[in-house]
């Protein structure tokens, strides 16, 4: 009988060593699982679920960096295309309003030269007096060049090549007039003097035709020099004082509307440097943005070494 008790004995201590689940349920020491075991199983889980979740972030935040760089690219691309516009035309109207004040100038100049050769001719003997009212006309017609110049926003290298061209086919004509002349004062017979002086006259009346369109414009608004030859000046200031009207509002017009457009210019630049800056806060902001999502990696990193 003893040895039978001791085999029940041990059976009782076997059954001993064993513990019961949440069900009531005997389970073997080998399959029992501690609760610290638990927190690792779950904080395995959530390592394998970490890496993908840093890559998002890393990801993210340089794709947020990347399209700030090429936002602000293309931003600043147009934005200095724009200005560099906006200053050639800027500067293309400045040198203009200054060639048109000189033109303006210049001509206020010859007008007062003009005046001044005008009385001339009036003090001057007889036999002088018709050159230098001669010479009076040649000035009012460089005035009207002048001012038609300035009304008209024409570079002063263009008048000068038309007078040039012009000059070119005149000087046959001095060369002509001055063989006549030389004839003039050679000879001492009454009808050969008549008959020179009469060419002279014809000869100066001879114009060649301009050639370019510039040309025939100024020569249309020379004709009104020819109100020097008048008798008394309220017949040449009848004449002129419309032209000259006319010139002045034209070149007041043209004065202000150039004026207007470069204010506008202002505006428009001093508008693209605040877009500039408005676009390169934003993408500091952004790649600010996607850097803080890639330090927020590391610092999820950080956190679950700390939290093994």
């Amino acid at each position: 009988m003893r040895p039978i008790a001791r085999s029940s004995a041990c059976s009782a201590r076997s059954q001993d060593s064993r513990t019961k689940n949440s069900l009531g349920c005997f389970e073997p020491p080998d399959r029992r699982i501690s609760g610290s075991q638990e927190s690792a199983n779950a904080r395995t889980k959530n390592n394998h679920m970490n890496p993908t979740s840093s890559k998002h972030l890393v990801l993210a935040g340089f794709l947020i960096s990347l399209a700030s760089v090429a936002f602000n690219s293309v931003v600043l691309s147009y934005v200095n295309k724009r200005l560099q516009a906006v200053d050639t035309e800027y500067y293309k109207l400045a040198d203009s309003l200054g060639k048109q004040s000189a033109e303006l100038n210049e001509g206020d100049s010859l007008f007062d030269q003009y005046r001044i050769m005008h009385n001339l001719a009036f003090s001057v003997p007889p036999a002088k007096a018709k050159e230098a009212r001669q010479d009076a006309e040649s000035i009012l017609k460089r005035f009207l060049t002048k001012y038609y110049a300035a009304a008209n926003d024409i570079p002063p290298t263009e008048i000068t090549r038309v007078e040039v061209e012009e000059a070119g086919e005149i000087i046959p004509l001095l060369e002509k007039g001055l063989q006549l002349m030389q004839a003039l004062q050679a000879t001492s017979d009454t009808a050969e003097r008549a008959r020179l002086t009469a060419e002279l006259d014809k000869l100066g009346q001879e114009l060649p035709e301009p050639k370019s369109e510039l040309g025939r414009k100024l020569r249309e608004v020379q004709k009104h020099s020819q109100a020097e030859f008048a008798e008394n000046d309220v017949v040449i200031m009848s004449a002129l004082m419309p032209v000259m009207k006319s010139f002045r509002e034209q070149i007041i017009e043209s004065i202000t509307r150039k004026e207007s457009r470069r204010h506008e210019l202002e505006r428009e630049r001093s508008s693209l440097m605040r877009k500039a800056n408005y676009a390169s806060y934003a993408a500091i902001t952004f790649q600010l943005f996607g850097l803080m999502l890639i330090l927020t990696k590391d610092l999820l990193k950080e956190k679950h070494s700390s939290a093994k």
